[in-house]
């Protein structure tokens, strides 16, 4: 959409197009092009008009635009949490153990088929049913809360492959996603005597130090002389 307008001194007109002299030179050279050709010939339009200026309307300068307020627009709009809790990536590896695993999966597994399962009998519960599979795999990120990714769910073909995959996750130390290469340390990472935390100062802190270092220093060459 666009608005055609030429300015004198003060006073803005707007101009119809078909009665202005460049009206020739709007419809054979812009036609019906892009917004964007139509800015980059501005220049040429300039040379037959040079008061004239075309401005290119969109959601912020149009006179039709309606802000979208969420409040008004969407009223009873609300989002509903479909896990049954929430599990951050960082926490995963405290919150659950092998056992916890299994627990859940045969747990997901009676919510889903109402039938009661144990371990030995995983290597015999395939997922080549693409509904059961996107049906328990949903269920099983409700009851876990935390996502499972979308390889996961393609690779794995049976119950069997399912814990293998979730033991894998929750015995994986988190890392950073913005910083892979960043350290990540357990608790007990800390136990050795030889281990400790470096804590670096700021430059603030660094100034005092080292000021307090050359005291001792001067202090200890006044006392040898």
């Amino acid at each position: 959409m666009f608005k055609f307008s030429s300015h004198v001194v003060r006073r803005t007109q707007i101009r119809t197009i078909s009665t202005s002299r460049a009206s020739f030179f709007f419809e054979n050279v812009f036609g019906t092009r892009k917004n964007e050709e139509i800015v980059a010939k501005q220049d040429e339009l300039a040379k037959i008009e040079p008061d004239a200026k075309i401005e290119i309307l969109n959601e912020q300068n149009s006179p039709d635009y309606v802000p979208f307020i969420p409040a008004s627009n969407m009223p009873n709009f609300k989002i509903e949490q479909w896990k049954s809790k929430i599990v951050s990536p960082k926490d995963i590896e405290a919150t659950y153990s092998k056992s916890d695993i299994i627990t859940i999966i045969n747990d997901t597994f009676k919510q889903v088929q109402n039938k009661d399962i144990n371990q030995e009998q995983y290597k015999e519960i395939n997922l080549h049913d693409l509904s059961f599979r996107f049906q328990f795999f949903k269920q099983l990120q409700s009851n876990l809360g935390f996502d499972i990714n979308d390889f996961i769910i393609t690779q794995s073909h049976d119950l069997k492959q399912v814990e293998d995959n979730l033991t894998q996750i929750i015995n994986k130390r988190w890392t950073y996603e913005r910083n892979p290469n960043a350290i990540v340390l357990r608790e007990e990472d800390f136990k050795s005597q030889n281990i400790y935390l470096n804590q670096e100062l700021d430059d603030y802190h660094q100034q005092i130090k080292f000021d307090e270092l050359v005291k001792k220093a001067n202090e200890s060459q006044e006392v040898q002389a």
